[in-house]
């Protein structure tokens, strides 16, 4: 099996058949650590859909550290899963997370504007997604993710605390 980051390859997108436009996206919910407005410790990605690709850009700060002058690993998992996720979202599709791999390939700097790009890689049957995602600075890779979402009933969301107009996209 080849490794994209050995190779240089850029997967291609699988039709999203969205019936969101290209442009600008919302953020999922105000709160939300990827994207939320109102959560004051967030990446702050602004998110577009742009020919099925979904394409965010970012720069983090201290508020996401690990080591000295580079971002914590579990905030680049997050922002690719942060990625990964709007892709079913796109597609009005109620998914959820259940299972990221993630390959570190260099470490991501604080302060430096970034690029996260996230594409449908398959469907299999109606509940599986299967989503591959990376993360570059000035055009190199930094990490990418394969991602698998698995469609839930918007009950899921409700089961978990949503009230009634939290996450318009998928009817909660």
């Amino acid at each position: 099996m080849s490794n994209s980051a050995d190779c240089g390859i850029v997967r291609q997108p699988n039709p999203l058949n969205s019936p969101m436009p290209d442009g600008p996206l919302p953020p999922h919910v105000d709160g939300c650590f990827g994207c939320g407005p109102r959560n004051p410790a967030a990446v702050g990605i602004a998110l577009n859909l742009e020919n099925d690709r979904i394409i965010g850009h970012f720069t983090l700060d201290e508020r996401h550290q690990g080591a000295p002058g580079v971002a914590h690993g579990g905030v680049i998992a997050a922002v690719l899963d942060e990625a990964s996720g709007t892709v079913p979202t796109t597609m009005c599709v109620p998914a959820v997370t259940a299972k990221l791999e993630v390959n570190y390939v260099r470490p991501a700097p604080l302060h430096r504007p970034m690029i996260v790009t996230a594409i449908l890689d398959r469907r299999e049957g109606e509940r599986k997604l299967h989503i591959h995602a990376r993360l570059e600075h000035g055009g190199e890779l930094i990490a990418e993710g394969n991602a698998l979402f698995i469609a839930v009933s918007p009950d899921h969301f409700f089961a978990q605390g949503a009230e009634e107009g939290d996450i318009p996209f998928f009817g909660v």
